[in-house]
């Protein structure tokens, strides 16, 4: 939902018809005193509600509603049985989950085709499998049927931001009737300002919806940690690496089994060079969901360690999962981006990021092909891609250093130093690696 972040494992971008089922049922009292941001905006004043661990019964929830459906019966049974396939996907990372969750939504609305909310379950099922074609032509039929629905509007200006079609974004975004009262509005606007390069909006945004999930009683745990987790996203691009530490603990502090909090926490941990604190965030979020991106930060935690063997082993993972456990292409992104970031199988690394950009053609996607192409000596594609990654110059330091990388090769040092120059004002340490990379670039750069 950070380059291509683990916001790709979509988890980040079902963020939409998730979001609206935070719709506030009661909301903690707000305290009474002077706030200098809440003065202009109420939702600032509200105070926390105390966290309910509903993951635990999750399994009984969902035993419940396959009883029932079992049973036979109308549509709402199926569509609940989904939602909550869909909810232990979240929580767990078990993308049989994700299927199950498609064949129940598919019942539901098999038993009333104008079923909208069993429409837009399945329109968030198709988008967690990368159908994100298909996740917009549910929705679209969906909206056949309530047009002027706020979060059907918000779910299509969601998937055309997954598809590149930014201007059809904007025009949806852009609709009174998109507004709504609780989170799911700013969360969209959120994402939108942050790809289109206005990462001080998106902050903004995102921290509205943050304080009106937090007061929220009946907000799921695993959800209101989202929130937390992608502030800390947003943070560490602005380069306060303190608060986008503290912010991924927080999430944790509310779902201590949140995958995308222990793979950001030990993403940004390794950046700082905080190898020992990577490590342990890696090694939690793998032994949940053995993820690509996760398993890469632990490798280059325990090589930075000296632990050889272990990174040995962990690499092994990787590959086990490019091989075995992606079958649903869910992980492309991640693998492709591992291999480019490392220099391994570049070949393989471009075809799949060819094969990504097929699916969806937002900013993250033609970066990721930049990169790509340019580690697999494709360097006229990259030059192409890198200049359709940052077309709105999004706020981003990986994207920026690449487009770095890409300009120095075609030997436009103008370019390369503005780019170079531009990911270390964001963050000075956006990456072990390529951080220090960029500063002994630009030193090159510079000599006369």
């Amino acid at each position: 939902m950070s380059g291509p972040r683990s916001k790709t494992l979509n988890i980040r971008s079902t963020l939409v018809i998730a979001a609206s089922a935070l719709v506030a049922l009661a909301v903690w009292p707000a305290f009474i005193g002077t706030h200098t941001r809440a003065a202009a905006d109420p939702i600032g004043l509200l105070t926390p509600a105390p966290v309910t661990p509903d993951y635990q019964i999750r399994d009984k929830n969902v035993a419940f509603f396959e009883g029932n459906v079992a049973r036979g019966g109308d549509m709402i049974m199926p569509r609940l049985l989904a939602a909550e396939y869909l909810q232990r996907y979240r929580e767990r990372g078990d993308i049989g989950d994700v299927l199950r969750a498609q064949k129940a939504a598919q019942r539901s609305i098999a038993i009333a085709p104008n079923n909208v909310t069993g429409l837009q379950i399945l329109a968030s099922v198709e988008l967690t499998l990368h159908q994100f074609r298909e996740a917009r032509t549910t929705i679209l039929r969906a909206r056949g049927y309530n047009p002027f629905d706020p979060n059907l509007i918000l779910a299509q200006a969601s998937f055309d931001l997954e598809l590149g079609n930014y201007a059809e974004a904007q025009t949806l975004l852009g609709k009174p009737e998109a507004m709504t009262r609780d989170t799911a509005g700013d969360v969209t606007i959120s994402r939108y300002d942050e790809e289109t390069g206005h990462l001080a909006d998106a902050r903004r945004h995102l921290d509205r919806a943050m304080h009106l999930a937090d007061s929220i009683t009946s907000t799921l745990a695993e959800r209101r940690a989202w929130f937390h987790f992608r502030m800390g996203e947003l943070l560490f691009n602005s380069g306060d690496n303190a608060g986008a530490l503290q912010a991924e603990r927080d999430a944790l502090a509310i779902f201590p089994d949140d995958v995308n909090a222990l793979n950001a926490l030990a993403r940004i941990a390794l950046a700082n060079k905080r190898y020992m604190e990577a490590e342990d965030a890696a090694r939690r979020g793998v032994v949940l969901v053995p993820n690509p991106e996760t398993l890469g930060i632990l490798a280059d935690a325990q090589i930075a360690d000296e632990k050889v063997e272990e990174a040995n082993a962990s690499v092994a993972q990787i590959d086990a999962v490019e091989r075995l456990g992606n079958a649903q292409h869910v992980n492309d992104r991640l693998i492709a981006v591992y291999e480019a970031d490392h220099n391994v199988r570049t070949s393989d690394a471009y075809a799949i990021a060819r094969r990504e950009i097929a699916l969806r053609d937002d900013i993250y996607a033609e970066d990721t092909l930049a990169w790509c192409a340019a580690r697999a000596g494709h360097w006229d594609v990259a030059q192409a891609a890198a200049r359709k990654a940052l077309r709105f110059d999004t706020e981003d330091p990986r994207m920026q250093y690449h487009a770095g990388v890409i300009a120095q090769h075609a030997g436009d040092s103008v370019q390369a130093r503005r780019r170079y120059e531009r990911a270390l004002a964001l963050n000075p340490t956006f990456s072990a690696t390529f951080a220090d990379d960029a500063r002994a670039q630009l030193a090159s750069l510079k000599k006369p």
